[in-house]
């Protein structure tokens, strides 16, 4: 029995990008662990991935294609050959591309981080389809909008600088269970005397953990970023030399941030004007004394109405004290823009040949399933479109009333329909890592031989 050590990279769409340590036994993955020498994975791994064998060989993993052949919802599917899987899809996909092949709808985000199989080789397809395009907005794009408008590019305070830090600001985050390695550098800054504040309108278990939780209201992030920034104004716990030859529009902010006085912030925020004044107190007087201050904002800062312009105001405030001087402070949303890729190399654009192809946002998903063809919408999504991963809260009894058909699975769900195929979101395929926080750029392995089950 041959057995050998393979480096990989977890494909989730996670923060950490925890390098991986698999134990490959006759092409059968035995052990998944964190690399040791990794200086962000530290050899420490979220308990999801570090028992990612038993997902790979579960007995219930996907290993064929299905049709199903019962109603939707009755769980009722027979095994068909890959020859009819394929045979059918492409039947069906040419049929509908005979007519309009905008009326083809991919929909997917993000279930494999892999710059090669997560949405290259697919969009590939698609162009060449001609298939409508899908924004996919689901996540990100407001914050990640905002914070470019604000920094300039998806670039941010680096993960393994945190534990230098003397205070941080967890805002709207809850990295004790999503953003591990994040934590433990935290952590380790609290070891050394650092101040950790929680900025949540949940008492999470983070906030728990912190010296401090100020719950503010939802949606009123932008509020209190605002009334942060007149107190420092006010009290002059600026950094004029940075802000001078570092920053635009200073004035004009100046103005806005006059408004938000510590007594309204603290009505619109449901907190007490103390609050306010003291952390933007201790969040001045830190950058002052060249001590440093890091922002971890995350995602559910931008999930509400507004949600751009929150991660804006708060990616100012490093600016207006000067924390990005100090390689621990400043802010961090992503880092994925540290290394930038070519996504018309990957994703082959070209391949429309200058036809035209509409965008659907995927947050409507439901709704646009449901419209007919127009001169404004285009063609009516077809029957039968591309549908990948799973549809989320408002919109399933859309998808129940639609008809997104064709499903690629790693187990079989009520969701899925008829046909679909087995996926494989795991550290297998060979590619590049293209994640959140690549500050170091990784690459995936080709480890493993397809699992089986039954001698099959």
């Amino acid at each position: 029995m041959t057995s050998t050590q393979v480096r990989a990279t977890c494909p989730h769409d996670c923060p950490d990008t925890c390098a991986l340590l698999v134990t490959v036994k006759d092409g059968v993955a035995t052990e998944v662990k964190g690399d040791p020498d990794h200086p962000t994975t530290a050899g420490v791994l979220c308990t999801k991935v570090a028992r990612y064998t038993e997902r790979t060989y579960h007995e219930e993993r996907l290993l064929h294609p299905m049709k199903r052949v019962g109603k939707k919802g009755e769980g009722k599917f027979e095994r068909i050959s890959w020859d009819e899987a394929l045979d059918t899809i492409a039947s069906r996909l040419k049929g509908i591309a005979a007519r309009d092949p905008q009326a083809i709808l991919p929909y997917s985000y993000c279930g494999t981080m892999g710059l090669v199989q997560g949405e290259s080789m697919s969009l590939r397809f698609f162009h060449q389809l001609g298939a409508s395009h899908l924004d996919r907005t689901i996540c990100a794009s407001a914050g990640a909008t905002g914070y470019k408008y604000t920094v300039g590019a998806s670039i941010g305070t680096d993960m393994e600088q945190f534990q230098n830090a003397k205070l941080i600001i967890i805002w709207g985050g809850n990295p004790i269970a999503s953003n591990l390695h994040f934590w433990m550098r935290a952590q380790e800054a609290k070891r050394r005397g650092a101040k950790l504040i929680a900025i949540d309108p949940y008492r999470s278990l983070t906030a728990e953990k912190c010296h401090q939780h100020i719950a503010v209201l939802p949606g009123t992030d932008s509020a209190f970023a605002l009334g942060l920034m007149h107190v420092l104004i006010r009290e002059n716990l600026l950094d004029h030399d940075y802000i001078e030859h570092y920053t635009l529009g200073f004035d004009e902010l100046k103005e806005r941030a006059a408004e938000w006085t510590p007594e309204r912030t603290a009505e619109t925020c449901g907190i007490t004007a103390d609050e306010v004044v003291k952390l933007a107190r201790e969040y001045g007087q830190a950058a002052v004394k060249g001590e440093a201050a890091a922002i971890r904002v995350n995602y559910g800062v931008q999930r509400v109405r507004g949600g751009g312009m929150a991660v804006r105001a708060i990616a100012c405030l490093p600016a207006l004290v000067g924390a990005w001087r100090n390689p621990a402070g400043g802010v961090q949303l992503s880092s994925s823009g540290s290394f930038p890729t070519n996504k018309p190399k990957l994703q082959r654009p070209d391949l429309l040949a200058g036809r035209h192809a509409r965008t659907i946002n995927m947050t409507t998903i439901g709704d646009d399933l449901l419209k007919e063809s127009s001169p404004e919408f285009g063609p009516k999504v077809g029957k039968r479109s591309s549908v990948y991963k799973r549809p989320t809260g408002r919109h399933r009894a859309r998808f129940r009333q639609g008809d997104a058909r064709l499903r690629a699975r790693g187990f079989v769900t009520p969701w899925c329909s008829k046909p679909f195929r087995p996926t494989t979101a795991r550290p297998m395929p060979t590619s590049a890592a293209g994640h959140h926080h690549p500050a170091r750029t990784r690459r995936h392995a080709h480890l493993l031989r397809p699992p089986v089950h039954d001698g099959q």
